[in-house]
């Protein structure tokens, strides 16, 4: 199943920007470098790159260091909370993959 969510903020500029669209699917497997959408627990819904994973978690970071939450206190995230990997994104230049 997919999901199309909207990208706010610039956390992840400039490979996303504000007011963009991503479609999203439910990953089978983690990858470092790939861009997921995640359920955090106390931050809601943010889209950032995998950075690694251990066990059942994954650390995140975002691509734009001045404007995103420091991956310190994105913390581990359980894998249970990842709502999906980006596929696509849909923004003013067209279509295109991440």
């Amino acid at each position: 199943m997919f999901r199309l969510v909207k990208v706010t903020g610039q956390s992840m500029s400039p490979t996303l920007e504000d007011g963009d669209y991503v479609i999203v699917k439910k990953p089978r497997l983690f990858q470092a470098g790939l861009i997921y959408v995640i359920n955090h627990i106390d931050l809601g819904r943010i889209i950032k790159r995998l950075q690694d994973t251990k066990h059942d978690r994954c650390f995140f970071i975002g691509d734009n260091p001045k404007k995103s939450t420091p991956s310190s206190l994105i913390g581990a995230v359980e894998k249970d909370r990842v709502i999906g990997q980006v596929v696509l994104v849909i923004g003013k230049s067209g279509i295109r993959r991440p």
